[in-house]
């Protein structure tokens, strides 16, 4: 075969099916690929079929490997299969990686073992009371002791994992599913098939450990040598499947595996062996690799605790330099948190009494790994040369907060912080404690980018059970187009109910509410009658009073969109996408004239249908399409009126079922997960869109609060109790909301600040200055309190800064700092010009019929024009 073709296993099968058609077909061979089965009852007849099979392949030039062929075998393995005196029975190897796992000799041992037997708990009877003695280990105030209960569990759970009905037998004509991964040591992979329920079953284990040169390769080399071991092993289930194998693995940078840039040597001479199969790579997130996982971090295939991993010096000694040996608790140099340590191992029962045994001299199992540590202060217990934390919150908390918190660790993330805190100390669940602690931070809940934020789902909005025409409306203004029959502007105006039809206006970008209003008049009340709701964004014509008032006396209900989030207005927002499309096409050459074909574009959005439509807008207002352009079909057989009257309220209902089809199918593509926020719930606001009083931008905080949910008026919108100075709209769209985290790990995020007593009064500490103005002739400052939400910022008269002098000194320096600064680029805009020469010039049909009134007014203009600027620099 050759490699790399895709339909070369095909292709070889359908030749290897037409040359054996003979004995195929009297049932003498079994034939898959390359693999020729002969069977027979007598040993007469299995030589004369054997000789037949050598001639055909003779005849054929087909060649056979002698080394990988045998004859005469009452058991044979073929295909993953033994079999045997008409038994068929699984390969032990395909289970091997199961019958051998050792027997557990610690705590994390055991929890690793039932965490890959629960991912097959519901094929097991009875799964909870057959692994009770082995989940009675992890209790946390349990001694480990491996007794006879715990074996006899242990043993019946690999017997369970290797039959039926959790290990089958593969079905060819199903899809196969690989899931692979690689530890420093070793690599596991599972082989699966789906089940009717949409469960997969396994077919084979495989595990095996990595030499020393394979562990010295980057985890990526690991990664995919893992893949290529799976694909070594079953290669006779997967070489030449009818279907693609699905490759799972948790190494996400996998997916570039076949761009020959970004390869190294070993990497290209696996890719040929790669492309004899037909897979597709599916990133899983490691924590749901629990199977690959646990085969690959087999106790056995990893060296002991005490075990130094190898170390290979690749630069010459004379670059290294001489260093002091470290001891292993040399950054708790706190002399308080020593003492909160030794006191709180005293108070803490099982601590004492492996303090205790320790001194005692006592030996056993439970205290491997564990030791003491004698400082003037008295005893610390160390467990793996870290010092051991007892269980007490404050104690806990306090010690990732200087891992996390402090300016030198730069609130690092959950994994970072975890390393730094494990260096020098232990205790049991820290990992728990420590994400828990980074989760509820609010410095990183404020200031950190969100790499996959949750997004709330598309709401798509009921159609109008009014069937008048352009009974609910929404607008907007297309503004900046160049300058066209003296308009700059176009006011969009679109039916939000059954025929989606539209009203373009020009306007100008300076039109006022009043002049919006008369448009509105003009162009929709005349002609279809007062709407019974608007729907626009937030521009400043549309909240304008007098708007506002028009509208509330023609009975006309505003619905403004939320803060910051167009996505409210989204029918419109897709027709101004369409109407710059049609002038970018027609008016590029001569933009000037993009008012002269605003009616046209019009006319043809009209006339089209659009999706989920079976008619067009002009159809479901006219009750039938205008002509643009003579047809084939001759002169337009105009409808009755009846007739026409019934076609219209037919394609108005039509029209209405087509909506409520394209809000289902909306509905059914938001598979993403969201949880609806409620009343009282505290939230991040999103602060790009914000006006705050920051220096810079790059350096402000991503989310502004938390502040609370007042009230929920949809499933996606919301109302935020904001300060008042901030002045702005406040309901928001969920997506510019993140929930506030508040967890028992790190405590209250914000508490409740302690005041200083400054001459019999309360004072409390100011973190920063950020904005000044003048109220009712007095000077205000804008103060955020330390350790205080953003939400709690206030404005405070001077007088009451009498004892932060030093922070109104950095503040108005840093005013000032900005005053020359806007100064210097406002000079650097303006382009200094000297003027040598004046023309003016004047375009006139007939220049000698010019008054003579019009000639002096010009000509007393260019002598003052002259007299200002001539040689003058400007």
């Amino acid at each position: 075969m050759f490699f790399g073709l895709t339909n070369s296993p095909a292709t070889f099968q359908a030749m290897m099916d037409h040359l054996f058609e003979e004995p195929l077909r009297k049932g003498l061979v079994i034939i898959y690929m390359d693999d020729i089965l002969i069977f027979a009852e007598t040993e007469e007849q299995l030589e004369k079929t054997t000789r037949e099979v050598l001639e055909i392949l003779r005849k054929n030039h087909l060649s056979l490997k002698p080394e990988k062929c045998t004859f005469k075998k009452t058991s044979i393995d073929y295909l993953g299969f033994i079999v045997e005196q008409g038994r068929l029975r699984m390969d032990p190897a395909k289970i091997k990686g199961i019958i051998e796992w050792p027997i557990p000799t610690t705590v994390r041992q055991v929890r690793s073992f039932l965490g890959f037997g629960n991912f097959y708990r519901k094929f097991i009877r009875n799964y909870s009371k057959k692994a009770k003695p082995l989940n009675d280990l992890l209790k946390i105030n349990k001694k480990f002791e491996w007794n006879n209960e715990a074996q006899e569990a242990f043993e019946i759970l690999k017997k369970a994992f290797t039959e039926e009905p959790v290990l089958v037998m593969p079905d060819p004509e199903k899809p196969f599913q690989v899931e692979a991964d690689a530890s420093k040591y070793a690599s596991g992979a599972v082989l699966t098939q789906m089940d009717s329920n949409g469960r997969r079953h396994p077919i084979s284990y495989l595990s095996r450990t990595f030499n020393d040169t394979e562990q010295r390769w980057e985890i990526y080399d690991r990664e995919l040598f893992g893949i290529i071991r799976a694909l070594r092993e079953w290669r006779h289930y997967l070489h030449g499947s009818p279907h693609p194998v699905t490759i799972y693995t948790d190494h996400l940078n996998l997916q570039y595996f076949k761009d020959p840039r970004k390869l190294n040597d070993r990497q290209k001479r696996w890719i040929p062996e790669l492309d004899q199969f037909r897979f597709k790579l599916d990133h899983v997130a490691g924590t749901k690799m629990i199977i690959s996982d646990a085969l690959s971090r087999r106790p056995d295939h990893h060296p002991s605790e005490e075990e130094e991993p190898k170390l290979d010096i690749l630069l010459p000694e004379k670059l290294f330099i001489k260093t002091l040996k470290t001891e292993p608790t040399g950054e708790m140099y706190d002399e308080t948190l020593r003492n909160q340590i030794i006191c709180a191992t005293k108070e803490e029962s099982a601590a004492l009494k492996t303090l205790n045994e320790l001194r005692t001299g006592q030996k056993g199992r439970d205290l491997e790994g564990w030791e003491l540590m004698d400082t003037k202060e008295g005893t610390i217990l160390l467990f793996r040369q870290k010092v051991y934390v007892p269980d007490k919150m404050e104690l806990r908390r306090s010690i990732v907060k200087s891992y996390h918190d402090a300016p030198s660790a730069g609130h690092p993330g959950q994994q970072a912080t975890r390393l730094l805190t494990q260096k020098t100390y232990y205790w049991p669940g820290m990992t728990k404690f420590i994400n828990k602690y980074v989760q509820g931070c609010p410095k990183c809940q404020q200031n950190k980018i969100i790499r996959r934020p949750e997004k709330p789902p598309l709401v798509a909005t009921e159609a109008s059970k009014d069937p008048r025409p352009f009974s609910h409306i929404s607008m907007d203004f297309i503004t900046d187009l160049p300058e066209s029959n003296q308009f700059d502007s176009i006011l969009v105006i679109v039916d939000q109910g059954l025929s989606k039809a539209t009203i373009f206006t020009p306007c100008r970008k300076t039109i006022s509410a009043e002049g919006t209003a008369d448009i509105l008049y003009e162009k929709l009340f005349t002609k279809y009658g007062r709407p019974n709701k608007v729907i626009s964004d937030r521009d400043p014509r549309f909240l304008a009073g007098s708007f506002k008032e028009a509208m509330k006396r023609m009975g006309i209900k505003q619905a403004p969109s939320t803060a910051f989030h167009p996505q409210t207005d989204g029918t419109t927002e897709r027709v101004n996408q369409e109407i710059q499309a049609y002038l970018s096409i027609f008016c590029t050459a001569n933009p000037e004239t993009w008012a002269e074909r605003l009616p046209m574009a019009e006319f043809t959005h009209n006339s089209r249908t659009h999706a989920e439509r079976t008619h067009s807008p002009f159809e479901l207002l006219l009750g039938y399409n205008p002509e643009a352009l003579p047809t084939a079909a001759g002169e337009y057989l105009f409808p009755a009126t009846e007739r026409r009257l019934k076609n219209l309220e037919a394609a108005r209902s039509e029209a209405l079922a087509a909506h409520e089809l394209a809000r289902m199918k909306m509905q059914q593509r938001n598979s993403r997960d969201f949880t609806p926020l409620k009343k009282g719930d505290k939230v991040w606001l999103d602060s790009r869109n914000l006006k705050l009083p920051y220096l810079s931008r790059k350096i402000a905080p991503k989310r502004e609060g938390p502040f609370k949910i007042k009230e929920t008026l949809s499933p996606v919108t919301y109302r935020l109790g904001l300060p008042e100075h901030w002045k702005i709209h406040n309901v928001f769209h969920a997506a510019l909301l993140t929930p506030f985290v508040e967890t028992e790990a790190h405590g209250p995020a914000h508490p409740t600040p302690i005041p200083d007593i400054v001459d019999g009064q309360e004072e409390y500490e100011v973190e920063g200055i950020l904005q000044h103005r003048t109220k009712q002739g007095r000077k205000e400052y804008l103060l955020r309190w330390k350790d205080q939400p953003t939400s709690e910022d206030s404005w405070e008269p001077e007088e009451n800064l009498e004892h932060s002098q030093e922070l109104l000194g950095k503040y108005w320096t840093r005013v000032d700092n900005r005053s020359k600064k806007k100064k210097e680029q406002g000079k650097r805009r303006r382009p200094q010009v000297k003027v040598r020469q004046i023309a003016v010039r004047t375009s006139t049909r007939y220049p000698a019929e010019l008054p003579n009134t019009r000639i002096h007014r010009m000509m007393t203009i260019i002598a003052d024009m002259k007299k200002r600027y001539k040689n003058k620099t400007v």
